[in-house]
């Protein structure tokens, strides 16, 4: 099955981790996965703020509580831990072009 649209099955340690579904895809084909990271109870994105872009080289920045992680095109990773709001301010600001007056924090529902 996964062939016949040229998917792509990544593996690791010998057992399937995820498959890459090469197949067209509809907006509206992904309501469903948007809802539920929205409003699951145990989706990271409930739990936690997460800010992320691509670089220009083909990478990410990510900035995830007081984690800032940087992924290089090839897949390396440096992750540092912020120590002051300061610095988080600064980072939102620098680095994704966010100013704001105080550090975010996640709603308690």
């Amino acid at each position: 099955e996964a062939a016949e649209f040229g998917d792509l099955e990544v593996w690791q340690d010998g057992k399937p981790v995820y498959r890459l579904e090469m197949r067209p895809r509809l907006l509206g084909d992904f309501v469903l996965g948007a809802w539920w990271h929205s409003t699951s109870p145990v989706s990271h994105f409930r739990k936690s703020l997460v800010c992320s872009r691509m670089t220009e080289g083909g990478g990410r920045i990510t900035l995830s509580g007081h984690t800032f992680t940087v992924t290089s095109a090839d897949g390396g990773r440096k992750v540092t831990e912020l120590e002051s709001d300061e610095t988080i301010l600064e980072t939102y600001r620098e680095r994704f072009g966010i100013e704001l007056e105080r550090v975010p924090e996640v709603r308690k529902d």
